[in-house]
């Protein structure tokens, strides 16, 4: 949006693409509304029909998911108690193909447990689906037909990635399942559907950058559909078909979408209308950590250049509030320009360093932050 805008006022020279590459022709896009309808793996009735029609033409499809693994949480059917990493305030992923839990925050491993430690129950199951259990899911529905997971975990060998892909222009698999790092730069002319499965996430989060990642993603995936000859259909499937940030990306593009989104940011005073610094501080003891960021706040409200124009919000939990066995937390500063923004740290970074708890935390500024998290 930054980088837009800058366009926009004229600071950057602005070139817009007007057609899609090759003069292939635009995608057909629409939501299809998954409430109330049974999914098999994240797979609704509806899309696993129109994903046999496209098949059925010769043609490959792709699934967009960006959570790896078999499933995001393992919970006791008895008790509701769930599986948690000791060192992060976050659920471990089972992962079927390793016969594992692990923790996608701090990487620590165990062995999968088989009875629930809050009631003994045997009765575990699994929440949530990864792009292990979609894979194994597809090779029952779509029997007849090669598919192949493109993620962190199955690209681990040194080529495999590469080798995943030349087969793939082949035709030598007919669905491919994906996270992120399938999104973008990749040609493949045979792809004439893609599905993201799980987009609500996005809708509602509390990070204000979260429906313009949504928005760049979504064009990302659609570009993988119909890059030659062949017409091209993406498919969103949702529970908030309604949702504005959907319907203009669907029936409108993202220039109307960005624009839109900047009005609200400005209304909002947001970024790029204002400017923030992210204060990360993390520690073994969670009341040191707020101590130090609290006179972090006194410190930065005390610097001369600080006015009633800027803002200090927080010290709060990080969205993560445990990671690795440190306890985490934020603070963030806002001012209306970067020239005060600049002002205000140099002149501050000498108290701060100075701060009594400044060496018993691990702490960093982050300018312009575009994870909150």
């Amino acid at each position: 949006m930054e980088t837009l805008h800058n366009a926009l006022s004229g600071k950057y020279h602005h070139l817009q693409l007007t057609q899609r590459a090759g003069n292939a022709l635009p995608t057909r896009n629409h939501a299809l509304d998954v409430k109330g309808l049974y999914l098999e793996s994240g797979l609704s009735a509806p899309l696993i029909a129109e994903m046999r029609r496209h098949l059925s033409a010769g043609n490959q499809v792709m699934l967009f998911l960006n959570r790896r693994g078999f499933s995001p949480a393992l919970m006791c059917h008895e008790c509701g108690w769930i599986a948690e990493c000791q060192r992060c305030d976050a659920y471990y992923t089972y992962h079927q193909h390793s016969n594992e839990m692990r923790c996608h925050h701090c990487g620590s491993q165990r062995p999968v447990l088989h009875q629930c430690k809050g009631c003994g129950s045997t009765q575990l199951v699994t929440v949530g689906v990864g792009t292990e259990q979609l894979e194994a899911q597809l090779h029952t529905l779509f029997p007849e037909y090669r598919s192949v997971r493109i993620d962190r975990d199955s690209t681990r060998r040194k080529g495999s990635l590469e080798s995943a892909l030349t087969a793939i222009r082949k035709g030598e698999y007919q669905i491919l399942i994906g996270t992120q790092m399938l999104a973008k730069g990749h040609h493949f002319p045979d792809v004439t559907l893609v599905a993201l499965l799980d987009v609500d996430g996005s809708l509602y989060s509390s990070d204000f950058r979260a429906s313009e990642r949504l928005a760049q993603l979504f064009i990302q995936v659609a570009g993988r559909a119909g890059r030659a000859s062949k017409p091209g259909e993406v498919v969103l499937q949702t529970h908030h078909p309604e949702h504005s940030l959907l319907q203009a990306l669907l029936h409108k593009d993202y220039h109307h979408f960005a624009l839109t989104a900047l009005e609200e940011r400005k209304l909002a005073q947001l970024p790029p209308y204002s400017f923030l610094s992210l204060f990360r501080a993390e520690a073994n003891h969670t009341a040191q950590v707020e101590d130090f960021l609290r006179q972090v706040r006194e410190t930065l409200r005390c610097n001369p250049w600080f006015d009633s124009e800027c803002m200090v919000l927080g010290p709060t939990p990080a969205p993560l509030a445990k990671r690795a066995g440190k306890f985490r937390w934020q603070l963030l500063l806002q001012t209306p320009n970067r020239t005060l923004m600049q002002k205000i740290l140099q002149s501050a970074r000498p108290a701060l360093q100075q701060l009594p708890l400044a060496s018993k935390v691990r702490w960093s500024i982050d300018i312009d932050p575009q994870d909150l998290s």
